[in-house]
């Protein structure tokens, strides 16, 4: 029964979210029937069902107040930011795309191939991700057991899991052809996944040592080969 509870909180909380980001604004833009709107919508309840496989197959995650992001002062305002940033982005987009709805031209097309492909990617890799970090896809927290994940796709970034957001709303500001809300993404991106990572690399630091410090020496943060 608590499982289910869990379940069913978590759906909601999706479904919450994918009303806010998308189904909401967009309904009051008149662009809720569009096609990129419904894929837009089904994709990111996809992408979001990893938290809900983690919590099936692990049980509940770590309370929101014992992330180390949210004890650090400067974690607390770079939340704060990503929250209202994103946000924008998401608005924005919709936005420009209401105002700016295109005529199905040749570049316009490869524009919808090129989101579709990094939407699609994101979704994979989260998958691949949540499913190979296992019980430790989680708020930043070190657990009494917890171990370093160095195989899969961990052997090339440290950090996949944030790699599929940054894809997946790389993917939206494409699909939806939004220049504005590509320049907030970048912004918030730097703030919200910058402070994150360091905050989350210190904490593993500090309980794995010089284990971590030589994983880090042989794999990039968040695209293989470049950073």
């Amino acid at each position: 029964m608590e499982t289910v509870l869990r379940v069913g909180r978590i759906l909601l909380s999706l479904l919450g979210l994918i009303a806010v980001l998308i189904l909401l604004p967009a309904m009051g833009l008149g662009i809720a029937g569009e096609w990129q709107i419904a894929f837009l919508t089904f994709s990111y309840f996809c992408f979001f069902l990893g938290t809900l496989w983690r919590v099936v197959r692990h049980g509940k995650l770590v309370e929101r107040r014992n992330d180390r992001q949210i004890q650090h002062l400067s974690g607390q305002i770079a939340s704060v930011f990503a929250l209202f940033g994103l946000l924008g982005v998401h608005w924005i987009a919709l936005y420009e795309f209401s105002q700016n709805r295109s005529v199905g031209g040749v570049g316009e097309q490869w524009l919808g191939a090129a989101a579709i492909a990094l939407i699609l990617i994101a979704i994979l890799l989260s998958q691949i991700a949540i499913r190979t970090i296992g019980k430790f896809f989680d708020r930043l927290s070190i657990k009494p057991d917890h171990r370093l994940v160095t195989h899969g796709i961990y052997r090339s970034i440290r950090h996949p899991i944030y790699t599929s957001y940054i894809l997946l709303f790389v993917g939206w500001c494409t699909m939806l052809q939004s220049p504005v809300s590509f320049g907030l993404l970048f912004i918030v991106c730097v703030v919200w996944f910058g402070n994150r990572i360091t905050i989350e690399e210190e904490m593993l630091i500090e309980r794995f040592g010089e284990e971590y410090q030589s994983y880090c020496k042989n794999t990039k943060r968040l695209f293989p080969y470049l950073y």
